[in-house]
């Protein structure tokens, strides 16, 4: 008997020692990093999943050598990030063996080898950094303008950043058009998606070779191109339900029926949005006895600051959020990708127009209304 007991008493601290052990990471991609200066920090693999960072690996550093893993079918973008420092390093995870090395105190400037995506993304963006590079500097000089009160120099400026920005543009497109079989540029595209109309998103969506068919980046843009056509111009409403500032479920279909209704995205914290809203109420006063609704989706995460918002601006028309951010259940039903925008719906209840900001809503409402 007294046999038997030491025999289990073994196998029991066996079995306690082996759960002490940490499991051994797994995974069809690894990378190794070397940062000089690292040595004690811990670093971080996440990804940005549906507007939260979520992280999938992490390790210390030990001798400024740490290793991370993941499961990847095809190439995607990952971030490092670093309990202890600001800043990050993207990188394309894909299968096999990976490696970064550079200085833990200058993680702009780091070699990562072993990834074909990788090398990609970086040919891209040495062909945009002179462009990246003007529009970082218009858009100091913009804040400094603004600043100084000088309208006619805010100008100038913004008509050539728009001017390099459809440079950029252009040079996205043609790179996806002639690069279908790379996940870099089904990347950039869907980065950019808001940059483009339907039509255009429709066919760079269906460009892409059956090669990265599956890429996350693909699947994501063809979905996006399916929920703009179930929203396009001639297209019935879809219906959703949000909570008023006063915590009350508003249906959108609560204020569709009788009036023509601008479904207005917005959000305290976005600038261009707040200096539209004067237009809208501008709108809302002029034509609202002549037929003419509004109802307003916010963007914010932040309760009082969209209350605020509302009242400062006297916002006196439908307001509802579910405070969510990027991750509005209204905004992805409607396909939106930046903001303001904003639909029109007829009393009939079909979507009529789109995105009519300044003068431009005012000469529509006054088509339909005056």
């Amino acid at each position: 008997m007294k046999k038997i007991l030491n025999v289990l008493l073994i196998a029991i601290v066996v079995l306690i020692a082996a759960c002490n052990q940490p499991a051994k990471k797994t995974g069809n991609a690894s990378l190794q990093i070397t940062l000089n200066g690292a040595n004690g920090d811990s670093v971080f693999l996440a990804q940005r999943v549906e507007g939260v960072v979520v992280k999938f690996d992490s390790a210390v550093f030990s001798e400024d050598k740490a290793q991370i893993w993941a499961n990847v079918e095809l190439p995607e973008l990952f971030y490092l990030t670093f309990k202890n420092t600001r800043g990050n390093i993207p990188v394309f995870m894909e299968k096999g063996e990976m490696n970064i090395i550079g200085e833990y105190n200058d993680l702009e400037n780091i070699t990562i080898t072993g990834s074909v995506s990788q090398d990609d993304l970086n040919a891209f963006n040495a062909e945009t950094t002179a462009i990246d590079m003007q529009m970082n500097m218009l858009g100091q000089q913009y804040g400094q303008a603004r600043q100084a009160g000088d309208t006619d120099k805010m100008d100038a400026l913004e008509a050539e950043y728009i001017e390099l920005d459809n440079q950029k543009s252009a040079f996205i497109t043609q790179y996806a058009f002639n690069n279908p079989d790379k996940i870099v540029a089904a990347f950039m595209i869907l980065s950019n998606s808001y940059q483009y109309d339907l039509d255009m998103l429709d066919s760079l969506a269906n460009a892409f070779s059956p090669v990265i068919s599956q890429s996350v980046y693909v699947k994501k843009l063809q979905d996006q191109v399916a929920t703009l056509k179930s929203v396009a111009i001639g297209q019935p409403f879809v219906d959703f339900t949000l909570d008023s500032p006063e915590g009350v479920p508003t249906p959108l279909s609560s204020v569709v029926g009788k009036n023509y209704v601008l479904v207005d995205f917005w959000a305290a914290w976005c600038s261009p949005c707040r200096a539209e809203n004067p237009n809208v109420v501008e709108a809302y006063k002029k034509y609202h006895d002549k037929g003419f609704d509004v109802f307003g989706v916010s963007f914010d995460k932040d309760k009082a600051s969209w209350e605020k918002a509302i009242a400062d601006d006297q916002l006196t028309w439908t307001q509802v959020s579910d405070l969510k951010y990027w991750s509005s259940s209204a905004g992805k039903l409607y396909g939106i990708q930046s903001i303001p925008q904003n639909i029109l719906i007829s009393p009939e209840g079909i979507i009529i127009d789109k995105n009519l900001r300044g003068e431009a809503l005012q000469v529509k409402l006054q088509e339909l209304l005056d």
